[in-house]
């Protein structure tokens, strides 16, 4: 995901209004981080492929 800010986006409280992306990233991702991508910033993540299904 690309947006033009520059705050370092982190994780936030589950019973926050807003923020809860990052939360199921990390639930769900191996891996992830942010990128610097003037302007701007890249948050990525990656998956293992898993044999089952």
């Amino acid at each position: 995901m690309h947006d033009s800010g520059e705050a370092v986006p982190a994780v936030r409280q589950p019973r926050g209004e807003s923020g809860r992306g990052l939360p199921l990233v990390d639930a769900v991702a191996d891996r992830w981080g942010v990128r610097d991508r003037g302007p701007g910033k890249v948050v990525w993540c990656s998956f293992t492929k898993s044999g089952r299904g």
